[in-house]
């Protein structure tokens, strides 16, 4: 196996990671390992928008730790995104500044955050990409669940796949999920009800 193989799989695997990691922070804000584990899935992709949007989340949901205990995670991403967006991190961890709900260094992988440049991106957007391979995901793991009757681990995997829906207006992931669940006779209940009028709410909007 070739090293640009190793590297393409490594990443696929930190971008899986860092998706079920923004699913689950969007459930439980407040989780400092969650949003750990997301950043550190971060860290492993090339990208700068994923990890500054990743730190926003957690500056916003963990206000508590800061700046008390964010020395080690601070020096691990230092290098890694522009120096005036380290820079304004740094002020946080100060006491200069805070994340605020709508917040400048919000990007679109933010999932607590919202981006305050303009009004278009208050809803956060998705890429037709990564709204493909969530689906892919997302589907592959429900049907492993029902053939293994895990209905607990069934029933999460829904909720979480929810938030995420509503959270990034993901109407593409849902619909896939949807068709392909469609076809293997899938139990669908009022939650997916739910959350399709929450997406089609949002386009009326």
């Amino acid at each position: 196996m070739s090293d640009l193989t190793l590297i393409k799989e490594s990443e696929m695997v930190a971008r899986r990671l860092f998706r079920l990691y923004s699913r689950k922070i969007f459930l439980a804000p407040n989780n400092r390992h969650f949003h750990e584990q997301r950043i550190n899935a971060a860290l492993l992709l090339n990208e700068k928008e994923p990890l500054q949007g990743a730190v926003a989340d957690f500056f916003y949901g963990c206000w508590y730790d800061i700046p008390y205990d964010v020395t080690n995670m601070f020096t691990r991403i230092q290098g890694r995104l522009h120096p005036h967006v380290e820079q304004a991190f740094r002020d946080c961890i100060d006491k200069l500044a805070y994340i605020q709900h709508s917040s400048v260094l919000a990007t679109r992988w933010s999932v607590l955050v919202t981006p305050s440049l303009n009004e278009q991106t208050q809803r956060l957007r998705i890429s037709s990409d990564d709204a493909k391979e969530i689906a892919k995901d997302i589907t592959a793991e429900l049907m492993m669940a029902r053939d293994n009757e895990d209905w607990n681990t069934i029933e999460q995997i829904e909720n979480e796949f929810f938030s995420h829906c509503v959270a990034r207006n993901d109407r593409l992931a849902f619909s896939i999920v949807w068709f392909r669940l469609g076809k293997s006779d899938w139990q669908f209940d009022e939650r997916w009800d739910n959350c399709q009028q929450s997406l089609d709410q949002t386009v009326e909007a």
